[in-house]
């Protein structure tokens, strides 16, 4: 979805980097419009005037008002919504491989993409605790559906290897509860 920001370069940069964290694009030509108090109003769309006093007051009614409803995750229906490049996609959970946290994002991948997740590691790991997938290591959970071959590692630690040759470590504070989760 689109935002449009109309506020001083202070608040632009601060509300920029709130949006883009739940994978919404800022853009001129939106509908949606974030307008500080004193700028003018557009004619046409939706339009949130707020203070620079209560920026803090935006920021909750936008995660509880807007952004809550925005679920990107389906719990009846196995599935999860992914950003692919400029669009997005519905992912059924049985075609994830993995789930993994690099730079401040979190990415799914499948066999033949790379999805920008908007929920955190720690959300998917709770969300996903039933559905077969299993935190391994600070960065990555992966679906046990994938793994073809669990090897004993140096110092407690184990090493996945995945249908997709890729190879992962599951770490020492990790795998105590893979072993658990398996029944290992």
């Amino acid at each position: 979805m689109d935002i449009k920001l109309l506020c001083s370069k202070n608040y632009q940069v601060l509300l920029e980097e709130f949006l883009r964290s739940r994978n919404f694009n800022i853009s001129d030509n939106a509908s949606i419009h974030l307008i500080e108090s004193g700028y003018p109003i557009p004619e046409k769309g939706i339009s949130i005037v707020f203070h620079p006093d209560q920026l803090d007051k935006l920021v909750t009614f936008l995660d509880e008002s807007i952004f809550s409803n925005k679920q990107s995750f389906d719990f009846r229906n196995g599935r999860i919504v992914g950003q692919y490049q400029d669009s997005y996609e519905i992912i059924e959970l049985k075609d994830i491989i993995l789930f993994e946290a690099s730079e401040n994002y979190v990415y799914s991948l499948t066999n033949d993409k790379k999805y920008k997740i908007k929920e955190k590691l720690y959300q998917l790991e709770e969300m996903l605790a039933n559905s077969g997938f299993i935190r391994i290591n600070k960065s990555s959970i992966v679906n046990i559906l994938y793994i073809k071959e669990i090897v004993p590692w140096f110092n407690g630690r184990l090493l996945l290897k995945l249908n997709n040759k890729l190879e992962l470590e599951v770490s020492r504070n990790y795998a105590n509860d893979f072993k658990k989760f398996l029944g290992m």
